[in-house]
């Protein structure tokens, strides 16, 4: 159905906002400029955002890497490439793509410092065009040059939050990395210190990153950094969009001013190939494996035959998601695939044994089946922590991964696991769509700036 002045908004399946009422009706096709980098799990959501954009009239102008933009094409949509490709970066720096990934995981620092940095002022000057006619920008937590195009365009900047840890909440405190010093059920006591543990790591941000980045907004003419890089946003941000549903990570009281768990995005995924349904007919519901887009290789040679030795250890079959990996030797109860629809895919799981990517955490939690969380690094283990509190997962860390000490962890949660509870909140998950909601904030936020 094309959309046009008398397109109801109802028919978007998106609840109408204050001053986007009734039908859409623009008196002039207004422009939101969308930009991240990352993985697919950045770039899907961003992808979501801009169709549903394109629902209220206005123009969503992406703003990507070149790998990316091609999958943007493949949605329909077009992108304006920004800065080097993947793989001209793991030339630059002398490593594998795969290295690249694993050093991000474990601690973006260095590839924040060494390599998006010092491109700013590029990445910067191919934005501003792009903001010429543009009511608002908005961007996710490693697209700083949309952040600096939208401050130099004098534009509204909405910060898009894909991970509920980004909300740095002192009452919910993150549960990766260094943050596993918080302490994660706080009394009024504890509170202190995971300020504490907080302040540390603004501070640490700060150490980091503040003087260069400073350096870089001094050469396109704006002051120095406000606050602590990659987590505060400044005084004038209207809206800060959480990517997230609230039944996955309420917002807690402490959160930054203007933050709203919108819901997770739909999926992007399509349907399974016709061998693939098939094979999972002719059985019983399989153990699904997957590590997502990045992570296939990192959690050592050995994880994938693992991986199928649980399955076996369970009496079950095997679905095994390795993309660039190499999968153990064909057999009949094995299905490796270099990937598959896991919206299609994980409704016919008997478990998912996953690495805790937001994006695939949705899907999870959508799908109504227990999980097994193997955490690799970045936001995985927070993702891990709010599943198991939940009581979806059970987590076992991926350098730790062996076919009995995933046993070990899956029985009990499998002895307890409410699957009619996890089937009704998988369906009231994926009746909201969070792209469609942060859609209808910009537009209103852009409409106000016109």
């Amino acid at each position: 159905m094309p959309v046009s002045r008398d397109t109801p908004l109802a028919w978007t399946g998106i609840r109408r906002l204050p001053g986007l009422e009734g039908r859409i009706d623009l008196p002039d096709r207004g422009a939101v400029v969308l930009s991240t980098i990352g993985s697919l799990g950045d770039l899907y959501p961003v992808l979501s955002v801009a169709r549903a954009l394109e629902l209220t009239g206005l123009e969503a102008r992406l703003a990507l890497s070149p790998d990316d933009c091609e999958t943007a094409r493949a949605w329909g949509l077009l992108a304006t490439p920004i800065g080097p490709s993947r793989a001209e970066v793991a030339r630059r720096l002398g490593v594998t793509p795969e290295r690249i990934a694993a050093d991000v995981l474990r601690d973006p620092g260095p590839m924040v410092r060494e390599v998006l940095t010092p491109m700013l002022p590029a990445l910067t000057a191919r934005i501003d065009p792009l903001c010429e006619g543009a009511s608002a920008v908005a961007g996710t937590t490693f697209a700083l040059a949309a952040a600096l195009a939208a401050e130099r365009a004098r534009l509204p900047y909405v910060p898009l939050l894909l991970q509920p840890m980004m909300a740095f909440s002192a009452l919910d405190p993150p549960r990766a990395g260094a943050f596993r010093l918080a302490r994660p059920d706080p009394g009024p006591l504890a509170r202190p210190w995971n300020r504490a543990v907080l302040a540390a790591a603004r501070a640490e941000l700060r150490r980091r990153h503040a003087s260069d980045l400073s350096a870089v907004r001094a050469r396109l003419g704006l002051p120095p950094q406000p606050g602590a890089p990659l987590v505060d946003h400044g005084a004038d941000v209207p809206l800060r969009i959480g990517l997230w549903d609230e039944r996955f990570s309420p917002v807690p009281p402490d959160a930054p001013a203007g933050l709203k768990a919108l819901g997770f995005p739909p999926s992007p995924d399509g349907d399974l190939d016709m061998a693939t349904s098939r094979w999972l007919d002719d059985g019983p519901p399989p153990l699904v494996v997957t590590l997502g887009s990045i992570a296939q290789t990192l959690a050592g040679p050995a994880f994938w035959t693992e991986a199928a030795a649980l399955a076996r250890a369970m009496g079950l079959r095997a679905v095994l998601l390795h993309g660039p990996a190499t999968p153990p030797a064909p057999a009949p109860d094995l299905l490796a695939l270099p990937y598959g629809a896991h919206s299609a895919l994980f409704p016919r799981a008997a478990a998912i044994v996953h690495h805790g990517g937001i994006g695939t955490t949705a899907e999870a939690i959508r799908s109504g089946r227990p999980q097994l969380v193997v955490p690799v690094g970045g936001d995985q283990p927070d993702n891990a922590a709010r599943l198991e509190r939940m009581g979806l997962a059970a987590t076992l860390p991926a350098r730790r991964f062996t076919a009995a000490r995933a046993r070990a962890a899956l029985d009990p949660l499998l002895a307890r696991f409410d699957y009619g509870a996890a089937l009704a909140l998988g369906e009231e998950v994926a009746a909201t769509n969070g792209a469609g909601e942060a859609a209808l904030h910009l537009a209103r936020i852009a409409l106000a700036a016109r």
